[in-house]
Protein backbone atom coordinates (compact mmCIF):
# COMPACT_ATOMS: atom_id res chain seq x y z
CA UNK A 1 0.00 0.00 0.00
CA UNK A 2 1.71 3.29 -1.17
CA UNK A 3 1.79 5.97 1.44
CA UNK A 4 -0.81 9.07 1.67
CA UNK A 5 -0.28 12.08 0.04
CA UNK A 6 0.38 14.19 3.84
CA UNK A 7 3.31 11.72 4.53
CA UNK A 8 5.02 11.54 1.11
CA UNK A 9 5.24 15.27 0.92
CA UNK A 10 6.43 15.61 4.47
CA UNK A 11 9.13 13.21 3.50
CA UNK A 12 9.91 15.22 0.24
CA UNK A 13 11.39 17.90 2.89
CA UNK A 14 13.92 15.56 3.75
CA UNK A 15 14.26 13.99 0.07
CA UNK A 16 14.87 18.31 -0.86
CA UNK A 17 17.57 18.34 1.13
CA UNK A 18 19.72 15.52 -0.69
CA UNK A 19 19.20 16.72 -3.70
CA UNK A 20 22.12 19.34 -4.57
CA UNK A 21 24.34 18.75 -7.76
CA UNK A 22 27.23 16.74 -7.46
CA UNK A 23 26.24 15.15 -4.34
CA UNK A 24 25.66 11.19 -4.85
CA UNK A 25 23.08 10.44 -1.92
CA UNK A 26 22.48 11.38 1.85
CA UNK A 27 24.78 9.54 4.66
CA UNK A 28 24.13 9.65 7.94
CA UNK A 29 25.72 12.31 10.29
CA UNK A 30 28.70 10.90 13.02
CA UNK A 31 27.11 8.78 15.30
CA UNK A 32 25.84 10.81 18.73
CA UNK A 33 27.66 9.64 21.85
CA UNK A 34 26.26 6.75 24.41
CA UNK A 35 23.88 8.25 26.60
CA UNK A 36 25.25 8.72 30.26
CA UNK A 37 24.70 5.83 33.09
CA UNK A 38 21.65 6.96 34.58
CA UNK A 39 20.18 8.99 32.32
CA UNK A 40 15.96 9.59 31.76
CA UNK A 41 13.79 6.78 30.24
CA UNK A 42 12.70 9.81 28.36
CA UNK A 43 16.54 10.94 26.87
CA UNK A 44 16.46 10.47 22.97
CA UNK A 45 16.56 9.81 20.41
CA UNK A 46 13.51 7.68 20.48
CA UNK A 47 10.02 7.50 19.19
CA UNK A 48 7.66 9.71 19.02
CA UNK A 49 5.00 9.79 21.87
CA UNK A 50 1.35 10.08 20.63
CA UNK A 51 1.21 13.82 21.70
CA UNK A 52 4.90 14.84 19.58
CA UNK A 53 3.20 12.83 16.35
CA UNK A 54 0.15 15.08 17.15
CA UNK A 55 2.36 18.39 17.10
CA UNK A 56 4.41 17.19 14.35
CA UNK A 57 1.31 15.99 12.16
CA UNK A 58 -0.20 19.56 12.24
CA UNK A 59 3.13 21.41 12.03
CA UNK A 60 2.96 21.95 7.78
CA UNK A 61 -0.79 22.85 8.99
CA UNK A 62 -0.17 25.43 11.48
CA UNK A 63 2.24 27.03 8.93
CA UNK A 64 -0.59 27.43 6.60
CA UNK A 65 -2.88 28.29 9.06
CA UNK A 66 -0.41 31.27 9.98
CA UNK A 67 -0.75 32.21 6.43
CA UNK A 68 2.99 34.56 7.08
CA UNK A 69 6.01 33.51 8.97
CA UNK A 70 9.29 35.58 8.97
CA UNK A 71 12.03 33.98 7.95
CA UNK A 72 15.86 33.53 8.44
CA UNK A 73 18.84 31.65 7.31
CA UNK A 74 21.96 31.98 6.18
CA UNK A 75 24.02 29.37 3.78
CA UNK A 76 27.48 29.09 2.34
CA UNK A 77 27.62 27.92 -1.27
CA UNK A 78 30.78 28.21 -3.64
CA UNK A 79 32.42 30.71 -1.20
CA UNK A 80 29.92 32.61 -0.97
CA UNK A 81 28.43 33.78 2.23
CA UNK A 82 24.52 34.30 1.71
CA UNK A 83 21.89 35.52 4.31
CA UNK A 84 18.18 36.03 4.13
CA UNK A 85 15.68 37.76 5.40
CA UNK A 86 12.03 37.97 4.60
CA UNK A 87 8.67 36.33 4.59
CA UNK A 88 6.86 33.10 3.57
CA UNK A 89 2.87 32.82 2.39
CA UNK A 90 2.36 29.70 2.74
CA UNK A 91 -1.45 29.88 1.81
CA UNK A 92 -0.31 31.46 -1.48
CA UNK A 93 2.81 29.52 -1.53
CA UNK A 94 5.40 32.55 -2.38
CA UNK A 95 8.07 33.29 -0.65
CA UNK A 96 9.67 37.22 -0.61
CA UNK A 97 13.14 38.14 1.09
CA UNK A 98 16.30 40.69 0.98
CA UNK A 99 19.31 38.05 0.03
CA UNK A 100 22.47 39.32 1.41
CA UNK A 101 26.07 38.10 -0.28
CA UNK A 102 29.18 39.43 0.32
CA UNK A 103 28.43 42.88 0.27
CA UNK A 104 25.97 42.73 -2.40
CA UNK A 105 22.27 42.91 -1.65
CA UNK A 106 18.98 41.82 -4.10
CA UNK A 107 16.11 41.15 -3.63
CA UNK A 108 14.25 37.82 -3.98
CA UNK A 109 10.72 36.26 -4.30
CA UNK A 110 9.97 32.54 -5.30
CA UNK A 111 7.31 29.80 -5.69
CA UNK A 112 8.13 26.22 -5.41
CA UNK A 113 8.35 26.38 -9.15
CA UNK A 114 10.24 30.02 -10.20
CA UNK A 115 12.46 32.30 -8.67
CA UNK A 116 12.41 36.32 -9.55
CA UNK A 117 15.00 38.73 -7.93
CA UNK A 118 16.22 42.63 -9.25
CA UNK A 119 18.35 44.91 -7.35
CA UNK A 120 18.04 45.90 -4.04
CA UNK A 121 16.38 49.59 -3.73
CA UNK A 122 18.00 50.51 0.11
CA UNK A 123 20.62 48.74 3.17
CA UNK A 124 17.64 47.58 5.28
CA UNK A 125 18.28 43.75 6.21
CA UNK A 126 14.21 43.18 5.58
CA UNK A 127 12.59 43.68 1.99
CA UNK A 128 10.64 47.11 1.30
CA UNK A 129 6.87 46.61 1.51
CA UNK A 130 5.26 46.69 -0.50
CA UNK A 131 7.41 44.96 -3.18
CA UNK A 132 9.13 46.94 -6.17
CA UNK A 133 7.10 45.51 -8.83
CA UNK A 134 5.33 47.52 -11.46
CA UNK A 135 3.99 45.61 -13.54
CA UNK A 136 3.66 41.70 -14.83
CA UNK A 137 6.61 42.66 -17.75
CA UNK A 138 8.36 44.67 -15.23
CA UNK A 139 12.04 44.96 -16.37
CA UNK A 140 13.72 45.08 -12.97
CA UNK A 141 13.07 41.58 -12.19
CA UNK A 142 14.45 38.27 -13.73
CA UNK A 143 12.93 35.41 -13.25
CA UNK A 144 14.15 31.85 -13.65
CA UNK A 145 13.26 27.88 -12.90
CA UNK A 146 14.05 27.09 -8.67
CA UNK A 147 16.72 24.23 -9.28
CA UNK A 148 17.21 22.85 -5.71
CA UNK A 149 18.92 20.18 -7.21
CA UNK A 150 21.71 22.28 -8.50
CA UNK A 151 22.03 25.01 -5.46
CA UNK A 152 22.02 25.07 -2.01
CA UNK A 153 20.45 28.38 -1.83
CA UNK A 154 17.52 26.92 -3.96
CA UNK A 155 17.53 23.59 -1.74
CA UNK A 156 16.84 25.77 1.04
CA UNK A 157 14.20 28.15 -0.46
CA UNK A 158 12.35 25.28 -1.74
CA UNK A 159 12.34 23.34 1.47
CA UNK A 160 10.66 26.52 3.17
CA UNK A 161 7.70 26.57 0.65
CA UNK A 162 7.37 22.83 1.23
CA UNK A 163 7.19 23.40 5.31
CA UNK A 164 3.07 24.38 5.04
CA UNK A 165 0.19 22.46 3.78
CA UNK A 166 -3.39 23.03 3.74
CA UNK A 167 -4.33 19.44 5.65
CA UNK A 168 -2.24 18.08 9.05
CA UNK A 169 -0.29 15.01 8.03
CA UNK A 170 -1.05 11.87 9.52
CA UNK A 171 0.07 11.33 12.75
CA UNK A 172 0.05 7.56 13.75
CA UNK A 173 1.86 6.13 10.43
CA UNK A 174 4.14 9.49 11.60
CA UNK A 175 4.85 6.82 14.61
CA UNK A 176 5.10 4.01 12.44
CA UNK A 177 8.73 5.68 10.56
CA UNK A 178 12.01 6.47 11.80
CA UNK A 179 10.88 9.85 13.02
CA UNK A 180 12.96 10.46 16.38
CA UNK A 181 12.33 12.65 19.28
CA UNK A 182 15.99 13.60 19.91
CA UNK A 183 15.68 16.82 23.00
CA UNK A 184 13.59 19.99 24.66
CA UNK A 185 15.21 23.19 23.93
CA UNK A 186 13.96 26.58 23.62
CA UNK A 187 14.03 28.54 20.58
CA UNK A 188 12.64 32.55 20.75
CA UNK A 189 12.21 31.88 24.16
CA UNK A 190 9.61 28.65 23.73
CA UNK A 191 10.00 25.58 24.70
CA UNK A 192 10.22 23.37 22.00
CA UNK A 193 10.42 19.35 20.61
CA UNK A 194 13.45 18.96 18.39
CA UNK A 195 12.36 16.22 16.36
CA UNK A 196 14.50 14.78 13.47
CA UNK A 197 12.37 14.09 10.61
CA UNK A 198 11.40 10.77 8.44
CA UNK A 199 13.23 9.71 6.16
CA UNK A 200 10.76 8.05 3.85
CA UNK A 201 7.34 7.70 3.98
CA UNK A 202 7.47 4.19 4.62
CA UNK A 203 7.11 2.49 8.24
CA UNK A 204 10.77 2.04 9.62
CA UNK A 205 12.61 -0.74 8.66
CA UNK A 206 15.57 -1.33 10.97
CA UNK A 207 17.13 -3.50 7.70
CA UNK A 208 17.30 0.11 6.06
CA UNK A 209 17.69 2.57 8.55
CA UNK A 210 19.57 4.11 11.34
CA UNK A 211 16.43 4.69 13.31
CA UNK A 212 17.93 7.22 15.69
CA UNK A 213 18.07 10.21 13.98
CA UNK A 214 21.58 9.84 12.52
CA UNK A 215 20.98 9.60 9.14
CA UNK A 216 17.78 12.80 9.19
CA UNK A 217 18.57 15.42 7.00
CA UNK A 218 15.72 17.90 8.06
CA UNK A 219 15.32 18.60 12.17
CA UNK A 220 12.29 20.72 13.27
CA UNK A 221 12.24 22.26 16.22
CA UNK A 222 7.93 22.11 17.70
CA UNK A 223 6.55 24.53 20.39
CA UNK A 224 3.44 23.22 22.38
CA UNK A 225 1.13 24.41 20.06
CA UNK A 226 2.45 22.47 16.62
CA UNK A 227 4.31 25.64 15.38
CA UNK A 228 7.36 25.06 13.68
CA UNK A 229 10.01 27.57 15.61
CA UNK A 230 13.11 26.43 13.47
CA UNK A 231 13.97 24.08 10.67
CA UNK A 232 17.57 22.35 10.39
CA UNK A 233 18.52 20.74 7.48
CA UNK A 234 21.41 19.10 5.53
CA UNK A 235 21.69 20.00 2.64
CA UNK A 236 22.97 17.45 0.14
CA UNK A 237 24.39 14.86 2.77
CA UNK A 238 26.54 17.69 4.19
CA UNK A 239 27.44 16.94 8.09
CA UNK A 240 26.55 20.62 8.31
CA UNK A 241 23.21 21.90 9.47
CA UNK A 242 22.01 25.23 7.83
CA UNK A 243 19.28 26.72 10.39
CA UNK A 244 15.75 28.57 9.48
CA UNK A 245 14.40 30.62 11.99
CA UNK A 246 10.38 31.02 11.78
CA UNK A 247 8.93 34.17 13.67
CA UNK A 248 5.70 35.66 13.48
CA UNK A 249 4.76 37.37 10.17
CA UNK A 250 2.41 39.96 11.84
CA UNK A 251 0.23 41.93 8.98
CA UNK A 252 2.43 41.32 6.80
CA UNK A 253 0.69 41.08 2.94
CA UNK A 254 3.07 40.94 -0.09
CA UNK A 255 1.68 38.10 -2.14
CA UNK A 256 -0.64 40.07 -4.24
CA UNK A 257 2.13 42.31 -6.03
CA UNK A 258 3.40 39.30 -7.44
CA UNK A 259 -0.02 37.36 -8.51
CA UNK A 260 0.71 37.37 -12.36
CA UNK A 261 3.20 39.36 -12.48
CA UNK A 262 6.10 36.61 -13.39
CA UNK A 263 8.36 38.08 -11.04
CA UNK A 264 7.70 34.71 -9.10
CA UNK A 265 4.90 32.04 -9.34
Amino acid sequence: MSAPAGLRRLAALAIAACLVAGVAGCSAAPASPPAEAGAPASAGPRPLTTDEAQRLAIMRFTNFDARVRSIHFEVDEGGVHYAVDGWIDFEAGLGYAALRADGARALIAWSAETIGSRAAIDDAEQPPIPPPVSSADDPDWSTSALSPDASRLHAVLAIIVRAGHDRPDNPVLLQQTDARWLRSDEAGGEPVDVVAGPTSDHAYDPETAVGDGRDATVRYWVDRDGLLRRLETRIGGSADWTAIDFGDGGDVQFAGAFTGSGAAG
